[in-house]
């Protein structure tokens, strides 16, 4: 009785044997991480990663899954002999700004654990400006400008040229590199300005965005510049900081204040972007030649910096037709990490093809 018994096991045993495995121990890649580096948003990436069959036959790649909607992945060939490899080609098309961590599933025929490849790199918004301004934060991580969990695309809210009594709008992309759901928002805003975030919650690795609006008509009629300070709220009842304030300029003009004449005059400038490198020095010093081209009077009304680190001067604000005056401009070095607003400058004058000139100080 017991000789019949091992002599079942035996048969058995043999059986077992035979029957192929196929869990994912039998495909390996010569690497499970892939780097895609740094990609601009919106953009297409394309990689791929080399698979092989370490089993004694054929393996069946049945089915590829993704981690996102936004990864394509193919296997060629499907049918892997044994001792073959076969190549796994992925495309990503990058639709969020900030990191990303993504995977490629692929699963043998007859087998419920798959093979894992990673992709991993960031997104930028804009490749050529990188984020170049980050400002005093300093944390920008090549995606923007870091408050906390909240990555924004800017560090200052600017409205340029904007006519008395209109309403406009501005938006900030938002992205959330955190682990926590978070409500963007802006705090102490004045009276002129209102937010809108969207969505109100914004989920981790998820974009949003927040819609800015001004309402010059409660500007009391303050032309020229304007200029205050809101904080970033990542959680209600957060409390505001240094570390997350971000400036607010606006320049406002009115056109109906400027009178249209064939006898107008006409403001030119040697320089609407003044380089003036950081060189080390206390400070730095540049010119920028400001001639009146017209044929009556050109007048600076209003001369003001958005900077604190930026000091102007010009010797007279009246310009006699055909005359250039030079407007000597000085950056205090000490001063430029105390905000995070551009480096420019602001005239306002009587040309009425021209009411508002911006020089901007690289």
């Amino acid at each position: 009785m017991m000789k019949r018994h091992i002599f079942i096991f035996s048969w058995l045993l043999v059986a077992l044997m035979a029957i192929p495995t196929t869990g994912c121990a039998q495909l390996t890649a010569d690497k499970k991480m892939q780097n895609l580096g740094t990609l601009q948003l919106y953009s297409e990436a394309t990689t791929s990663f080399k698979i092989k069959n370490t089993a004694n036959t054929a393996v069946n790649v049945a089915k590829i899954i993704t981690s996102s909607s936004q990864i394509k992945a193919t296997c060629s060939p499907t049918n892997i002999p044994a001792g073959g490899t076969a190549t796994v080609s992925v495309s990503y098309s990058t639709d969020l700004v900030g990191r990303f961590t993504h995977a490629v599933y692929l699963y043998a025929e007859g087998s419920d654990k798959p093979l894992v490849l990673q992709l991993k790199g960031k997104v930028f918004l804009n490749m050529n400006q990188a984020y170049e301004r980050q400002g005093s934060q300093g944390n920008a991580d090549d995606f923007g400008v870091s408050f906390g969990p909240l990555t924004f695309t800017t560090d200052n809210i600017e409205f340029d040229y904007v006519n008395d009594g209109d309403v406009v709008t501005k938006t900030i992309a938002v992205t959330n590199t955190g682990d926590e759901n978070c409500m963007p928002n802006l705090l102490h805003l004045p009276a002129y300005l209102s937010v809108e975030a969207s969505p109100r919650v914004l989920r981790p690795g998820r974009k949003g965005y927040l819609t800015i609006t001004l309402d010059s008509r409660k500007l009391n009629h303050n032309l020229g510049l304007t200029q205050d300070v809101v904080y970033v709220s990542s959680y209600e009842g957060e409390s505001v900081s240094k570390e997350n304030e971000i400036p607010v300029s606006i320049v406002l003009f009115d056109t109906a204040t400027v009178e249209r004449s064939n006898r107008a005059p006409s403001v030119q400038l040697s320089t609407e972007e003044l380089d003036l490198p950081n060189s080390g020095k206390s400070k730095v010093k540049g010119t920028v030649s400001i001639t009146n081209t017209g044929r009556s009077d050109l007048m600076i009304k209003s001369l003001q910096v958005f900077h604190p680190a930026i000091n102007v001067s010009l010797p007279k604000t009246t310009i006699a037709p055909g005359e250039t005056v030079n407007m000597r401009v000085t950056v205090v070095n000490k001063y430029r990490e105390l905000s995070s607003a551009r480096h420019r400058i602001l005239m306002i004058t009587n040309d009425y093809r021209r009411p508002v000139v911006l020089v901007s100080i690289k």
